[in-house]
C-alpha cells in the first residue's frame, strides 16, 4: 500500500508546489478531492490483497526480507505473462485447487524488483475484473465464448462425460472452471506464483457473490474521460461463487496444477505411450491423455514455440483438438495462435532453466510449424479483442486474434 501512497503523493506534491492561482485553478475541477479518493481507493485495494494472501499456504511467498505483510503481499499476478518461481503440485479436492508453496528467494529485493512486483499487483487487480466482475463480461465473451461454443459443438452434450480439456495459462480459472461447468473434466495450469494465490482465493474461498469491492484502475491516471465514472469505478467481486456454478459435477471435475507448463506436461512426463504410466509431478502419464486443449492468450508466452507446439500435440488423444481463441481443429489439428506478443522478446534475462532470449515468428510462421508438427489447421476465424482493458478507455489496445 505505502508504495501506490507514495506515487500518489508524489502527485499531491507537484500540486502544492504550483503558484496560488494555479493550484486554485486546479481545486476547483477537483483536483485535490481526486487525490484523496485515490488514496482511499488505494488503501480498499491494500485491504483486498491482505485478505487475499491470508492463507498461510503462501506465506514463504510473501516473505520480503525477513517479514510478511500488506507491504511485502503487493507481489501480484500478470494475466498475459509470467513469473518464476513456483513449484509444480497437482490440485486435488474437489473443485479447488491446492498449492505447494516453494520458499522464497533471500535477500532484499532491489528497487527495480519492487517495481515490477507493483506492476504484478496492479495487474492482478485488473485480472479480477477481467474474470471475475460484471464489468469484464464483454472481454469474457469476446474471448471466451468462441472457445467455449467450439468446444461445445465438437463434443455434444452425450459425448462429454470423462473427456479431459487442458487450459495452461488459466490465469483466474474462469475459463477452465466454465468449461467444468459445460460437463467436462477441466484442468487449468498456472506459472504465476501471483496468478495462483489470486485463484486460490477466488475459486476456494468465494462464498457470496459481490462480496469484494476493488478500484483496478486508478493508479494511472491518463486518458479516462471522467475522475468518476472511469478512475474511480469500482467493481464487485465474484459476479458468479464457483462452488454454485459447479455444484452437481463430480469430484474432480475442476482442478488447477501449479507449474511450468513444459515441466508439468513434457517429456518427462510421457511415460512409454502406453497411457497407464505414472509420476510425482502431475500423477498420469500425459502422452494422449487430453481430448481437448484450449489455449487463450498463452503461446506468445514460450520462448521456444516449437516446445509448446510438441507438447500439445503428443498430449492430445487420437481424435482430440486443441482450440485457441476461437477456432477449432479435429484429431491431432489446431486453430492457428494468436495473439502473437511475445512476453520474451528482447529480454536479457535467462529463464529459471537457462534458457537465453526467445525465438519469435510472424503468424504464417507459427502456422507453418505447427503444420509441420503434425498438426492440420481446420478452422480460422479472425476476433477482436481487449486484455484487461479500461472500460470506457480514450485509449484501447485491442487484439486482432485468430
Amino acid at each position: 500500500m505505502q508504495y501506490h501512497l507514495s506515487a500518489n503523493n508524489a502527485r499531491r506534491m507537484a500540486f502544492l508546489q504550483l503558484p496560488r492561482d494555479a493550484r486554485a485553478a486546479f481545486e476547483a475541477v477537483g483536483y485535490r478531492d481526486k487525490l484523496d479518493a485515490v488514496d482511499e481507493g488505494i488503501r480498499r485495494n491494500a485491504e483486498f490483497v491482505d485478505l487475499v494472501i491470508q492463507d498461510p499456504v503462501f506465506a514463504d511467498m510473501l516473505l520480503d526480507d525477513g517479514g510478511a505483510g500488506t507491504h511485502a503481499a503487493e507481489h501480484g499476478g500478470h494475466g498475459h505473462s509470467h513469473d518464476h518461481g513456483h513449484d509444480h503440485a497437482h490440485g486435488g479436492h474437489g473443485h479447488g485447487h491446492g498449492h505447494h508453496a516453494a520458499p522464497a528467494a533471500k535477500g532484499k529485493p532491489t528497487q527495480a524488483e519492487r517495481d515490477l512486483n507493483q506492476d504484478k499487483v496492479r495487474s492482478t487487480l485488473r485480472s479480477f475484473a477481467r474474470d471475475w466482475s460484471a464489468e469484464g463480461s464483454a472481454e469474457r465473451a469476446a474471448a471466451y465464448n468462441p472457445i467455449l461454443r467450439a468446444l461445445e459443438a465438437y463434443f455434444p452434450p452425450d459425448k462429454r462425460e470423462g473427456v479431459k480439456v487442458l487450459v495452461p495459462g488459466c490465469g483466474l480459472g474462469r475459463l477452465a472452471m466454465e468449461i467444468a461447468a459445460l460437463g467436462f473434466e477441466s484442468q487449468g495450469n498456472e506459472f504465476s506464483t501471483f496468478m495462483l494465490i489470486a485463484s486460490n482465493f477466488v475459486l476456494n474461498q468465494s462464498t457470496h457473490p459481490n462480496a469484494h469491492v476493488l478500484f483496478p484502475w486508478l493508479h494511472s491516471f491518463s486518458n479516462h474521460l471522467t475522475t468518476g465514472d472511469n478512475l474511480l469505478r469500482s467493481v464487485l467481486i465474484p459476479d458468479v461463487v464457483p462452488a454454485d456454478i459447479l455444484e452437481g459435477r463430480p469430484e474432480g471435475a475442476f482442478s488447477l496444477v501449479a507449474g511450468d507448463f513444459e515441466e508439468v506436461y513434457g517429456p518427462q512426463h510421457w511415460g512409454d505411450g502406453s497411457g497407464g504410466g505414472t509420476d510425482e509431478a502431475n500423477n498420469a502419464d500425459q502422452r494422449g491423455r487430453w481430448g481437448a486443449v484450449v489455449t487463450c492468450f498463452f503461446i506468445d508466452t514460450a520462448r521456444n514455440v516449437l516446445n509448446y507446439l510438441k507438447i500439445i500435440h503428443t498430449i492430445l488423444a487420437d481424435g482430440g483438438v486443441w482450440i485457441n481463441l476461437g477456432g477449432c481443429a479435429a484429431g491431432a489439428r489446431l486453430t492457428v495462435p494468436g495473439p502473437l506478443l511475445w512476453h520474451f522478446e528482447n529480454s536479457p534475462t535467462p529463464s529459471a532453466k537457462g534458457e537465453v532470449g526467445s525465438i519469435e515468428l510472424s503468424l504464417d510462421e507459427v502456422k507453418e510449424l505447427a503444420r509441420m508438427v503434425g498438426f492440420e489447421i481446420k478452422e480460422e476465424k479472425m476476433v477482436r479483442s481487449t486484455y484487461t482493458g479500461v472500460p470506457d478507455s480514450m485509449l484501447e489496445h485491442v487484439y486482432n486474434v485468430s
